[in-house]
């Protein structure tokens, strides 16, 4: 019977990093078009690869990219309270 939950744990384990990854991808490429258009709209002076390397560096420290630990998280925190649910209950 642990078997099967700890089979669970590992594909789901796979799973997410998997939806981690492409999230992240995705993510990184919507703020860098963000910076992009800023920098057009703006017509701002100086290195646009400057510009847009700060900004990305920001991104990095920033809320948005620490939110996307949620994805490992909450199914984790879920797959637990199952687990202890249904084997102690």
């Amino acid at each position: 019977m642990i078997i099967g939950w700890i089979r669970l744990a590992f594909f789901m384990l796979i799973g997410l990093t998997i939806a981690y990854f492409l999230a992240s991808v995705y993510s990184r490429s919507v703020r860098r078009e963000k910076l992009e258009k800023h920098w057009e709209a703006r017509a701002l002076e100086g290195d646009r690869a400057a510009f847009i390397e700060r900004g990305m560096q920001a991104y990095e420290r920033g809320l948005k990219r620490r939110l996307l630990w949620l994805i490992y998280i909450l199914p984790m925190v879920a797959f637990n309270a199952i687990f202890f649910y249904v084997n102690w209950f």
